[in-house]
């Protein structure tokens, strides 16, 4: 078999892996006394945010209740290119974060929200997302 026929059939073998699942960003109860009351996975097409809809996989958004209300979307995104180049380009604010882990790009909008249990929050969502990023 010639090397070009064995370049093929590996490119098969990748191209038919399966991915694993999510990561389970979003628990019952979270740091900073946070307690979720809604779990979401919408289609693509009901994404709120100016993400480019051929870019996503999936995603999930959550409602969490504690020191104030809290909506938390994750997108998985084809890469951790796009997903930096989201962040780049993210228009900031008021009441919002966004940050990127990998392929994930996160939003997370709140109401009246004590500032240390939302940075508890955010730093556990980050977390569950794995190591930081590499510049």
């Amino acid at each position: 078999m010639r090397r070009r026929d064995w370049w093929w059939i590996t490119l098969a073998f990748c191209a038919c892996r399966n991915e694993g699942p999510a990561p389970d960003l979003f628990p019952a109860t979270m740091a900073g006394g946070w307690h979720r009351a809604a779990l979401r996975n919408p289609s693509i097409s009901e994404a709120p945010d100016p993400v480019p809809r051929t870019a996503v996989k999936r995603w999930q958004a959550a409602n969490y209740e504690g020191s104030g209300k809290l909506e938390a979307r994750a997108y998985e995104l084809i890469s951790p290119g796009v997903a930096l180049d989201l962040v780049q380009r993210w228009r900031p604010s008021a009441d919002t974060v966004f940050f990127y882990r990998g392929p994930y790009f996160v939003v997370v909008k709140w109401q009246e929200a004590d500032r240390k249990s939302l940075e508890a929050f955010v730093r556990e969502l980050e977390e569950r997302l794995g190591k930081p990023n590499e510049p």
